[in-house]
């Protein structure tokens, strides 16, 4: 389950750290960004195992172990084989850097921790307040910064392995496909922008994100068109599916719902607690 939450102006200017999301027995796709995510992500390894590239360094996630992503971090990463489950927490605010290099985690990597139950704890905390009406942002605030404080306790940071990246065309793919999203994209205009193949443009992405380039197309269409509905309410649902780069109205809504659970009007009244795709 994905729980989001947002905040005021007024809100984010009072707060040190605001929590932005919290996950519990997520079941992890491959992700690739090259030009990282806009808050801090902290992931904890639940069953199955994954890897962890950031800056030019591997990192494998176990059952047990966490790992911590900077804001804006290029980085991606992926299930070894089988299921990977993991809880997650995104959040931000004005002192978030410097609280999290004072305890010692604002570096990138995987690391374990002295007390990964009571880690567990401090999440189940966090899932309670999502769903309760009684919450608020303060209190959210007061429950990470309590987690975080406990993380900082007694943690290794597990070494990692540099790897060099191969010619980088991956990710000049994916910078395109997020900078071009509502566009018609097509194998060949792809092949005609990367001077390669449809064939090896086709091998080299699936090799480094296990999926397909339209797979991958397409979420990334889907995360926009979440974002769109949240910060357009009153646009017509045909201007919100044409600037994601959908031309049918009822493909759209066939593949939203497939992918979140919601129709886009639904998703859009919808409540915070959602669903999804992290």
């Amino acid at each position: 389950m994905r729980y989001s939450f947002s905040v005021t102006r007024r809100q984010y200017a009072r707060i040190p750290l605001i929590l932005r999301s919290v996950g519990i027995d997520h079941e992890q796709d491959p992700i690739l960004r090259p030009k990282g995510f806009p808050v801090w992500q902290v992931f904890f390894g639940i069953s199955g195992e994954g890897e962890y590239y950031a800056d030019g360094a591997r990192f494998v996630l176990r059952p047990g172990q966490i790992a911590i992503l900077p804001p804006h971090a290029s980085h991606g990463y992926r299930s070894t084989g089988g299921t990977w489950l993991l809880h997650y927490i995104g959040f931000d605010g004005l002192l978030c850097q410097r609280i999290m290099a004072v305890l010692g985690l604002s570096e990138a990597g995987v690391y374990e921790p002295a007390d990964f139950r009571g880690l567990l704890a401090h999440l189940r905390i966090l899932e309670q307040m999502a769903t309760s009406l009684d919450a608020d942002s303060v209190r959210h605030s007061s429950a990470l910064y309590a987690l975080l404080l406990d993380l900082s306790a007694g943690l290794r940071h597990l070494p990692d392995s540099r790897y060099t990246e191969a010619a980088g065309m991956e990710k000049e793919m994916i910078l395109y496909l997020e900078d071009h999203y509502g566009e018609d994209i097509s194998l060949d205009m792809l092949a005609a922008q990367f001077r390669r193949t449809p064939e090896y443009l086709c091998g080299i992405f699936k090799a480094a994100t296990g999926e397909t380039i339209f797979r991958y197309l397409r979420r990334i269409r889907i995360h926009r068109a979440k974002v769109l509905l949240m910060e357009r309410p009153d646009a017509p649902l045909r201007e919100i599916c044409e600037a994601c780069g959908f031309r049918s109205l009822s493909y759209f809504g066939k593949v939203f719902r497939e992918a979140t659970g919601f129709t886009p009007q639904g998703y859009r009244l919808g409540s915070a607690a959602e669903p999804g795709k992290f």
